[in-house]
């Protein structure tokens, strides 16, 4: 489909009017070297002599940048914003949005648009863009459009800058969540590296489900995000009382109830976290794949599957720890206990990528043993529920 920016003179300077957004294939691919100038269809000759001036005055090949003319064609791209791309994007001599279209939602697209026509907004836009490829990482970039002029005021073209932004903005959500995981463990303080190795099993889980292409929905994305997500599954225990918590043996039938509301708890806590996997785990890493679980009995696939594959590394790391009221099990009897559950308590293809790889969890239980730590008091996992 093409789509073509329709507007008057007197809404934009003269440049976006004759825009199209073209979805045709044929135009050849840019290379690492300055890019040939383009058939522009230019207003007059004396601004398409301002816009090769421009162009080549405008590039620089260390800052990752594109360089549009007014009609939105791609018409140079530096090495640095192909080498950020390259393995995203086939970016060709061809309207900017049929090459970058795959991170703008329609509305965003229209808001971009309207931003480029604004003389309130000085022809400009600015935001981060989420570029996705499915064997990678989500790349996020920041991202800002800005116009150049003729001498008469029309728009000859625009720059567009990126910069990568991936690690920045997950290194400071992580860092602002990660402050909320430390408040669970001062709260529950005996559990030793119990998160930690929750995450290396998860994580461990996922990379298999990955390599087999069970799940369309794992991908190095999901990879990432259980592997920090999963240990946020019990942070709803800081609104657990500290007299359960710390309570030596088993709990009462009323204690367990509150207990279990960390599930709930957790999921408040987690509500303002951009991805729904931190809710998702937190709220059902209790649920069993046969319904017999809390807090709202989902079964099978209603049962998210981040959730569904914390589940099985925590119960098996709850089955190594030792406990004021059980003795610390071997991993050959977690094994075994898992392996009895699957299709009751756990996800049976999960339970059966498990076993493949079980001896990556042994490995990492020696690795992050509990040495100096007294033995953790109370679990949200009762020992006798898990299928013998």
């Amino acid at each position: 489909m093409t789509q073509r920016l329709r507007q008057t003179k007197e809404e934009t300077p003269q440049g976006l009017e004759d825009a199209d957004i073209d979805t045709s294939e044929e135009l050849s691919e840019i290379g690492p070297e300055p890019v040939e100038i383009l058939e522009a269809s230019p207003r007059s000759e004396e601004e398409a002599q301002e816009f090769e001036t421009m162009l080549q005055l405008g590039q620089n090949p260390r800052l990752s940048q594109i360089i549009l003319d007014g009609n939105l064609i791609i018409r140079y791209v530096s090495p640095a914003a192909i080498e950020l791309f390259s393995e995203y994007y086939r970016i060709q001599q061809k309207p900017f949005f049929n090459v970058f279209r795959q991170p703008l939602g329609t509305a965003e697209l229209r808001i971009l648009i309207m931003s480029l026509k604004s003389p309130d907004r000085g022809y400009s836009w600015s935001g981060t863009l989420q570029h996705k490829n499915p064997t990678l990482r989500t790349l996020l970039t920041r991202t800002v459009i800005n116009p150049f002029f003729s001498a008469n005021r029309t728009i000859l073209g625009y720059i567009v800058h990126f910069e990568n932004v991936t690690h920045k903005y997950n290194s400071r959500l992580r860092t602002t969540f990660s402050s909320i995981l430390e408040a669970a463990k001062l709260k529950d303080n005996d559990t030793g590296q119990h998160n930690e190795r929750v995450s290396f099993y998860s994580k461990r889980i996922a990379e298999r489900l990955y390599e087999k292409q069970l799940f369309p929905q794992i991908d190095p994305d999901f990879i990432d995000n259980i592997e920090f997500l999963s240990m946020m599954h019990d942070v709803g225990k800081i609104g657990t009382p500290d007299y359960i918590l710390q309570k030596p043996g088993k709990l009462s039938d009323l204690e367990w109830d509150i207990m279990r509301e960390h599930t709930i708890n957790g999921t408040f806590i987690l509500s303002s976290y951009p991805n729904p996997m931190a809710k998702e785990i937190a709220l059902s890493h209790h649920e069993w794949w046969n319904g017999g679980g809390y807090p709202f009995k989902l079964e099978g696939e209603m049962i998210p599957l981040s959730a569904r594959i914390v589940t099985v590394a925590d119960v098996y790391d709850a089955l190594r720890m030792k406990r004021t009221y059980k003795r610390e099990f071997t991993h050959e009897e977690a094994l075994e206990r898992i392996m009895a559950a699957g299709g009751t308590q756990f996800d049976p293809t999960i339970v059966r990528v498990f076993s493949e790889i079980h001896g990556d969890f042994a490995d990492i239980w020696d690795r992050l043993k509990d040495t100096d730590a007294a033995p953790p008091l109370n679990a949200d996992i009762d020992m006798s529920d898990v299928t013998d």
